[in-house]
């Protein structure tokens, strides 16, 4: 990724070799005649002499436009900063005592002070700030509509538009949720989640659909949409493939949409075990299983797959009374580990007494020991 500045410093050093491979190749050239007696000696000198001169001079530039560089950089960013600093003041001061501002449009440090403020306040201080911020006209929407900006610029354009938290620059990142760049594309996700209100998340539900967008990224974007993510995490999960459904499971379960509790049922019945084991995963988040799940959660004790007996003795707890310490007391026989750790910790949800119980009398030792260690940490 390049950074301000290095595209220049790219060309230099460019530059550079190509000279010196210039004078190297001349040199083998020159020296090559004067061994067969071709030229004479006073010309392969002079052309020794011209190759030693250029590559003093190229080393030199070199440096000297890396000393500068540094030299420059720093003191722009203590510039920057001290501009950043006073414009975060002058802000302040116009939320809170009415100072006036000047007009528009503002240096590059007032803007990051304001995209700083937006981020910490909420309320009508934050609506204050947004209509500055739409009064600035920023540049980030000319550079995500333009064709020759860099990478960094559209990411530092996408980022800046997070922070704002305009809805109406949606249009300007959805575009970017098809670019052939999975950077681009999951600078666009985070955007988007931060900027979809009313109509705007519908539209963003149908562009990652059609993103293409990893697990991992799907699930961050829509953790981002916070309480406006339940049309989004319904839509993936009823036509989206597997990377959207498994990340719209985890999303159900880790942001407590209760209301959707219904979509989950279908997925313990999946013949991807992933998926299953999200589904459970996400019942267990939400701290409730459905009637009429009970058998689908105890048939998944029997799976071949560890991870899905483990996330299936984890929610047993959730079923409650005889049937809960029945199906424990059995998965404290599994031979995983895990499972059987999990099964300890169920037991001692329902009560130190069915746990006490087990560490004495279940008929498997390794049941019986991980029993015991559970019901020495409780106490």
């Amino acid at each position: 990724m390049w950074r301000r500045g290095e595209r220049l410093y790219a060309l230099l050093v460019f530059l550079v070799i190509f000279l010196e491979a210039l004078a190297l190749g001349q040199l083998v050239l020159v020296f090559s005649a004067r061994l067969f007696s071709l030229l004479s000696v006073p010309l392969a000198y002079r052309t020794l002499f011209q190759a030693l001169l250029l590559t003093g001079l190229s080393l030199a530039l070199l440096a000297a436009y890396v000393l500068l560089y540094h030299a420059y950089t720093e003191a722009k960013e203590k510039r920057d900063r001290r501009a950043y600093e006073a414009w975060l003041g002058r802000f302040a001061r116009a939320l809170w005592a009415e100072e006036p501002l000047p007009p528009p449009p503002w240096p590059r440090p007032a803007l990051e002070a304001l995209l700083h403020l937006r981020e910490m306040l909420q309320g009508e201080f934050a609506e204050r700030l947004a209509l500055w911020l739409r009064e600035a006209r920023p540049p980030w929407g000319r550079v995500l509509r333009g064709r020759f900006y860099s990478r960094p610029a559209r990411l530092e354009a996408l980022e800046a538009l997070a922070q704002a938290r305009l809805p109406e620059t949606l249009d300007l990142v959805l575009p970017y949720l098809k670019h052939p760049d999975p950077v681009l594309r999951l600078a666009a996700a985070r955007a988007g989640a931060r900027i979809a209100q009313g109509e705007g998340v519908e539209a963003l539900a149908q562009a990652l659909l059609e993103a293409g967008l990893t697990r991992g990224a799907l699930l961050e974007a829509l953790l981002l949409l916070e309480d406006r993510a339940g049309p989004v995490v319904a839509r993936l999960m009823r036509q989206g493939g597997k990377e959207e459904r498994w990340a719209a499971l985890e999303a159900l379960g880790r942001l407590k949409l209760h209301r959707l509790v219904g979509e989950v049922a279908p997925f313990l019945e999946d013949p991807d075990p992933e998926l299953r084991a999200a589904a459970l995963r996400a019942l267990w988040r939400l701290g409730f299983v459905p009637s009429g799940l009970e058998e689908a959660v105890l048939a998944h004790l029997q799976a071949p797959e560890e991870f899905l007996r483990l996330q299936a003795t984890r929610l047993l707890p959730l079923l409650g009374g005889a049937l809960a310490r029945r199906a424990l007391w059995k998965a404290l026989s599994d031979p995983s580990f895990y499972v059987r750790r999990a099964a300890a910790e169920g037991l001692g949800e329902l009560g130190l007494d069915a746990l006490a119980e087990a560490a004495r009398a279940h008929p498997d030792p390794y049941g019986r020991a991980m029993a015991q260690q559970v019901l020495e940490e409780a106490a």
